[in-house]
């Protein structure tokens, strides 16, 4: 075998393994999940059974910027003072947050924002669960994720 048919040989060789190497290395990276934000928020939770009853306050204190197309609230178990199921009709951070969640940034959660609250019941949070749940919507295969949870589950009696 001739020196030149060696080299184009071990060119070929080589290239064949950069391709290779290549088609590893970007569908690796493409299959990434995306990092979902960290939030610190606390949560001001009041009980009161006048007016309207009881409400959420949602301080976000820390943490990376949020934007407000990205959020949605997902309230699971709220009730009237009756005990019927409530549903959440609007979202509050659509209706109250900026375009920029920072730190700072409050939202609400009450009456006003369910339906199904009969005439005379007030809003009755005490057994129900919100959510708030992250979607990178520029990433349509990507997950989304409860990037923070009411009341804590480990403190929940």
């Amino acid at each position: 075998m001739s020196p030149v048919i060696g080299v184009v040989i071990l060119v070929g060789i080589v290239a064949i393994l950069a391709a290779t190497v290549g088609v590893f290395a970007l569908g690796f990276s493409e299959q990434q999940p995306t990092r979902a934000p960290q939030v610190a928020i606390v949560a001001d939770y009041n009980e009161r059974t006048t007016g309207n009853g009881e409400y959420l306050n949602l301080s976000f204190s820390s943490g990376d910027t949020v934007y407000r197309n990205n959020l949605s609230v997902v309230v699971s178990g709220a009730k009237s003072s009756g005990g019927t199921d409530v549903t959440l009709d609007t979202n509050p951070i659509q209706a109250q947050a900026s375009t920029r969640i920072t730190s700072g940034t409050e939202i609400t959660i009450h009456q006003g924002q369910f339906t199904g609250i009969p005439s005379g019941d007030h809003l009755d949070l005490r057994d129900a669960t919100l959510r708030l749940v992250w979607n990178p919507a520029d990433e349509p295969e990507s997950e989304t994720y409860v990037i923070y949870r009411w009341p804590d589950p480990s403190q929940r009696n």
